[in-house]
């Protein structure tokens, strides 16, 4: 049946153009609907993202307790975190609180800052 079928050169040209044209619009638009990265971030608009995270940076062992301030950019996402924390100054549990915070929101190190936290003032 197939050996009956004459196709032209004309022909065959126009055919893989248009695949190679359909092909461009639909990768076009599925690159364009996307998300960044597939991600959702665990936040609201009363700060359930912070005390999440709070809970679990204390959960690490030397970092006592932890207060945090997450700063989002555009489309919600998180820019910028400081962190306070009690073991702050032990630069292994700093390093393990800067670690997992730029993990979470997917920001370099450098966009974390992590604070020792004040200890109580004894008069």
């Amino acid at each position: 049946m197939l050996e009956h079928i004459r196709l032209s050169k004309e022909s065959v040209t126009r055919l893989v153009v248009v695949l190679i044209v359909s092909a461009v619009v639909f990768l076009s638009l599925s690159i364009l609907t996307d998300s960044d990265d597939g991600r959702g971030i665990i936040s609201d608009n009363n700060g359930a993202s912070e005390s999440a995270l709070c809970s679990i940076l204390s959960e690490i062992k030397g970092a006592g307790a932890v207060n945090v301030l997450v700063e989002y950019g555009e489309e919600g996402k998180a820019c910028g975190v400081i962190v306070t924390a009690e073991g702050a100054d032990d630069p292994v549990v700093k390093n393990d609180i800067v670690k997992g915070v730029s993990t979470l929101y997917g920001i370099p190190a450098s966009s974390v800052m992590v604070f020792e936290k004040k200890g109580e003032q004894k008069e």
